[in-house]
């Protein structure tokens, strides 16, 4: 059988490890940011819409014939349950 003191212990070290993990991971992440956004920056703004907007117009039209519309529609009606 564990002890008050004991338990309280191994409590107090789960926490400063849980604490020091989410302070690695929040550092990571805003490494990541920073470097997505570097890698944003160097691509040429109509490059980017124009890439935006034939993606678009390609999943308008794949999801416009029969079996994609269904196979969405049927995914989004089991969703609904």
């Amino acid at each position: 059988m564990m002890s008050l003191n004991s338990l309280s212990s191994q409590i107090r070290h789960c926490s400063e490890e849980m604490e020091r993990q989410r302070h690695g991971a929040l550092y990571l992440l805003a490494e990541q940011k920073q470097q997505a956004l570097k890698r944003a920056r160097q691509v040429p703004l109509p490059l980017a819409i124009g890439l935006a907007f034939a993606g678009g117009f390609v999943a308008e039209r794949f999801f416009a014939t029969p079996a994609p519309a269904t196979l969405l529609r049927w995914y989004m009606a089991a969703r609904a349950f």
